[in-house]
């Protein structure tokens, strides 16, 4: 005969397990756009910073 619960606890196993997988990988992913974003961050000069600043790394 079929269990019913036998079916219901492995399903359930099975579920708990999907869905650590999914959070997991959900977490490294937002760790990683954090680390791009930061990279990228440093990378890019703040805002008006080259203001009056054109031709003075190479003077005359």
């Amino acid at each position: 005969m079929w269990n019913l619960l036998g079916w219901a606890a492995a399903s359930n196993e099975h579920a708990i397990e999907n869905a650590r997988a999914g959070a997991t990988e959900c977490g490294r992913r937002r760790v990683e756009r954090a680390e791009v974003a930061h990279y990228l961050a440093s990378r890019t000069p703040p805002a008006g910073s080259h203001v009056g600043t054109y031709g003075s790394e190479h003077p005359a």
